[in-house]
């Protein structure tokens, strides 16, 4: 378990001193030996004087500024992290720098390992610096609020995610299967929660949902509420519906989180997250690439006959290309550590900042390993069939990048030919999804022109039998024979007629 302190710096400078060398006999024993009580640190800056010399600078930027950074200091207990472990030591620090990217997502931030304090716990001096990059205001307000209580709470969130403890017992997570024997059977509760989970299984997004809810007699309620403790705003969800199984009938209400986690907001979004991520996977696993349709407008010419005349169309990834590649993938495994309660160091993740740092040697291994695979790949049956689909020029840059992504000598490179393989398959999807929209929509514009003419049509048969009925009023007024004269004429004509018919 750990615990957190918050502390306003002024200085930062002199905090970042003492952090580094400590004070009294111990400050003057580690001058004079040319030592310091630093364990480990890391920060956003290229060095610890560069990040001192950013905060004493930001009294320009914000003229009126009291504190140049906060400090948090966050010591965890001996049983969880050993002081006598560097990797206990770099797991210390790593979770102090996602907790001040958690809490100030765009400042800089510099942390400071400790394994000297009194109690000879690991403990982390956390410096943030009092200014936000993106919106260039001072921190400590709104959403980067520095309350005591909020970044407990966080710390803790935080904790649990990386598998470590946190003072006091945490709430077990339920879900509506395991809850739902704990009601009897012809409860309010468990009718309720059988209607609520039914329309969520049942639907495929929110909106849908809610639709569910409303059909199944059940009324969804939002309500916010702020939480005294973190000051973070926070939405819930309750339940309404009409009770026909208790002695009265009476419409009731239930919370959501008192029938089980996964019927609550988030449950429900997590849920409908999850659901359409495997629809994704599924769709880019099984989809087929449709054949050539002669109604679809705007389809590249399939009539080649060769792959490599497609070659002119591919997308060459550049410097910058292999940059943000090797930050996304550095990203992802960084993460993928954390959540396996691994450091992140490794030579995996070096060779990857290396990538990111110099992309030019890393963009001239992926050239030479998609160049390989070109000269494979041109002659083989996945390139004829690449030609007859929908979109040649992307169903070849899937092809050839996923030959090369699997006999790429370089582990960067085939990740990176990965990458683009994917690439090419998510936007030969979209071509797809955008051509059938296309079709629809002009099947739509024909048919609302259609309807037009329609109308039109019926206006103008209306009109001119409105003429008619006009210029007949004006007939009969003009001869002055009354519309009871003028039906009789009528219908005397008719007889004559059918007088005449049948005489014939």
């Amino acid at each position: 378990m750990s615990t957190t302190y918050v502390q306003a710096l002024p200085d930062v400078r002199g905090r970042m001193s003492y952090t580094e060398f400590g004070e009294g006999k111990r400050r003057r024993d580690h001058l004079q030996n040319g030592t310091d009580r630093i364990a480990a640190q890391m920060g956003d800056m290229p060095s610890r004087g560069e990040f001192i010399a950013y905060c004493n600078g930001l009294h320009a930027v914000h003229p009126n500024m009291v504190n140049e950074g906060y400090e948090l200091r966050v010591s965890w207990a001996l049983d969880e992290l050993n002081p006598g472990n560097p990797d206990d030591v770099q797991r210390g620090m790593e979770h102090a720098y996602l907790l001040c990217h958690r809490l100030a997502p765009d400042s800089p931030c510099w942390v400071t390992m400790h394994v000297d304090g009194e109690g000879g716990c690991v403990h982390a001096h956390a410096t943030i610096a009092n200014h936000d990059c993106r919106t260039g205001q001072v921190i400590n307000k709104d959403d980067t609020s520095l309350f005591a209580p909020r970044v407990q709470a966080v710390n803790d969130e935080l904790s649990r995610e990386w598998g470590l403890s946190v003072i006091g017992a945490d709430k077990d997570k339920s879900t509506w299967a395991e809850k739902r024997d704990s009601f009897e059977h012809d409860s309010f509760d468990r009718h309720l929660g059988d209607a609520v989970a039914k329309a969520r299984d049942d639907a495929s997004d929110i909106d849908d949902f809610k639709q569910r809810l409303a059909f199944a007699g059940v009324t969804l309620n939002e309500t916010s509420k702020i939480d005294k403790k973190t000051g973070e705003k926070s939405v819930g969800w309750s339940y309404r519906m009409r009770d026909e199984w208790g002695p009265k009938r009476r419409t009731r209400k239930r919370r959501a989180s008192n029938l089980a986690d996964d019927l609550t907001k988030e449950g429900v979004e997590r849920f409908f997250e999850e659901k359409q991520g495997q629809q994704t996977r599924e769709a880019l696993e099984t989809s087929p690439v449709p054949k050539q349709d002669s109604q679809m407008v705007g389809m590249e010419d399939t009539q080649q006959d060769s792959p490599a005349q497609h070659d002119s169309d591919m997308y060459e990834p550049s410097e910058s290309d292999v940059r943000d590649m090797a930050s996304d993938l550095k990203s992802v495994y960084a993460r993928r550590r954390k959540s396996e309660g691994m450091h992140i160091a490794g030579e995996q993740y070096d060779a990857l900042a290396n990538a990111e740092n110099d992309p030019e040697d890393a963009l001239a291994q992926l050239r030479a390993d998609v160049e390989r695979a070109r000269r494979e790949f041109h002659d083989s049956k996945e390139a004829r069939d690449a030609l007859k689909g929908a979109c040649p020029s992307l169903a070849m840059g899937f092809g050839l990048y996923t030959l090369a992504s699997r006999t790429g000598t370089d582990p960067v490179s085939r990740m990176m030919s990965d990458m683009m393989a994917r690439m090419f398959r998510m936007m030969m999807l979209q071509f797809m999804e955008d051509q059938r929209r296309r079709m629809q929509e002009d099947a739509e514009r024909r048919l609302y022109e259609s309807r037009g003419n329609m109308w039109d049509a019926e206006k103008r048969l209306k009109a001119a039998e409105e003429a008619l009925d006009n210029e007949a009023a004006r007939t009969v007024k003009h001869r002055g024979v009354t519309p009871k004269m003028q039906q009789t004429a009528e219908a005397t004509e008719r007889v004559r007629d059918e007088d005449k018919y049948l005489g014939e």
